[in-house]
């Protein structure tokens, strides 16, 4: 049962990172593009508060009254009406109504992650398969890279053209998923189920909570490569910054494969303190590359993707599910997400902006010695995160395998 819908859940995982990769992942070179690159900061601030308010109510739906698949189309429906209205405010340059716009698509967008992996909890065995469905991830956020790369797009506002069509396509597939019905369906409404307490209670657990932190931190330096690498490619004199970003998109499907051998032989904290070394190694590399405007630092920074990506953030989503109750899983995978694309982000978005705004203040090659500067910052807070984390966090017992619900259901 467990392999026969698994197929389902590799296409849905492929449709929704390349959704996602059409509007977020040149977010910050279209803003450049069209002369508004000193609200890049402010335009990722609105993401992360589109986050803390909506995987909270989301999470709690899925969790008692509607199936998740459900909730996922129907918000991937309705997010596909506002991605067609965001090219018309860039071309406007309305910079207030694109910020808002731009919350909008988060507040519908996010929610939709923390059910993706819900719903693939749900229906495989997290450390076995989940990494294999979420390298189909991967791959559709690779397949979108390119094609916006090759075909010029890369600061176009045509990337949200192509995000609002693919985005109506896996709404409507969202209703062929795999049945998931709501865990906690038949209890008692409580105020605290709307709040996400049961959630929260996770924090009791010291660990949980000393990894809850890092995440938040961390955020700092994943946001400034997220939200500055497309800008810092094309200052370095390439035109093509989607498609060269997928140079680490290759090793993140690599490493995702690996990951489930990685976390059953070493466990949690040898794999997530990995990550997080990577983070600070990375982003020497790219200090560097400006400084020496290699090329070869810049893609040795890429390939570091695999790593940075799946040791740290994909190994922290198997973590926090297999700290939280049946009951409360999509509500964990929706706290974990506010925690990093949600108050995380905030902080970390306005941190990197000023950041930005105060030290890159010039273009193209000129900026170069900036951006060696710059680059410092994120991994600085990286090496803080990594010292911390190994000095603090419990070596917990090597992850096993664990059965599916439904296995466990039918046992």
């Amino acid at each position: 049962m467990e392999m026969a819908k698994t197929p389902r859940l590799f296409m849905m995982m492929f449709m929704q990172y390349f959704v996602q990769g059409a509007w977020s992942m040149t977010l910050g070179l279209v803003l450049s593009t069209y002369g508004m690159s000193d609200i890049i900061g402010t335009a990722y601030g609105a993401l992360g508060l589109a986050t803390i308010l909506s995987p909270l109510f989301t999470g709690m739906i899925a969790d008692r009254f509607f199936s998740s698949q459900k909730v996922m189309g129907t918000l991937h429906l309705i997010n596909a009406g506002m991605l067609l209205l965001i090219p018309q405010l860039f071309e406007s340059r309305n910079e207030t109504l694109l910020i808002v716009a731009i919350f909008l698509v988060g507040l519908l967008f996010y929610p939709t992650v923390a059910l993706a992996n819900s719903i693939s909890f749900r229906h495989i065995s997290g450390v076995k398969l989940f990494p294999a469905v979420r390298g189909f991830g991967t791959i559709g956020f690779m397949a979108i890279g390119f094609i916006l790369g090759q075909l010029g797009y890369s600061g176009s506002t045509m990337t949200w053209y192509i995000a609002s069509g693919a985005g109506l396509a896996l709404g409507l597939y969202c209703f062929t998923l795999p049945k998931t019905p709501p865990k906690a369906h038949g209890d008692k409404f409580a105020i605290r189920d709307l709040l996400c307490l049961d959630a929260l209670s996770l924090f009791k657990d010291k660990y949980f909570s000393l990894f809850m932190l890092s995440t938040f931190f961390l955020m700092v330096t994943k946001t400034a490569y997220v939200a500055y690498i497309p800008v810092f490619i094309s200052s370095l004199g390439f035109d093509n910054a989607a498609s060269m970003m997928q140079i680490g998109s290759i090793t993140e499907i690599i490493f995702m494969l690996l990951l489930s051998l990685f976390l059953i032989k070493f466990g949690f904290k040898v794999v997530i303190l990995s990550g997080a070394i990577c983070w600070v190694i990375r982003c020497l590399l790219l200090s560097q590359a400006a400084a020496l405007e290699s090329t070869a630092f810049v893609v040795i920074a890429l390939l570091l993707h695999g790593i940075c990506w799946d040791f740290f953030f994909t190994a922290g989503d198997i973590y926090v599910d297999s700290k939280a109750g049946e009951k409360i899983k999509a509500q964990a995978q929706s706290l974990r997400f506010i925690v990093s694309n949600g108050i995380g982000l905030m902080f970390a978005s306005t941190l990197c902006g000023q950041i930005f705004n105060r030290t890159v203040t010039a273009t193209g090659t000129e900026s170069l010695p900036q951006w060696q500067s710059f680059w410092l910052y994120p991994m600085a807070i990286a090496a803080a995160v990594a010292i911390v984390f190994l000095a603090v966090f419990k070596n917990e017992p090597k992850v096993q395998p664990a059965n599916t619900v439904a296995e466990q259901d039918a046992a």
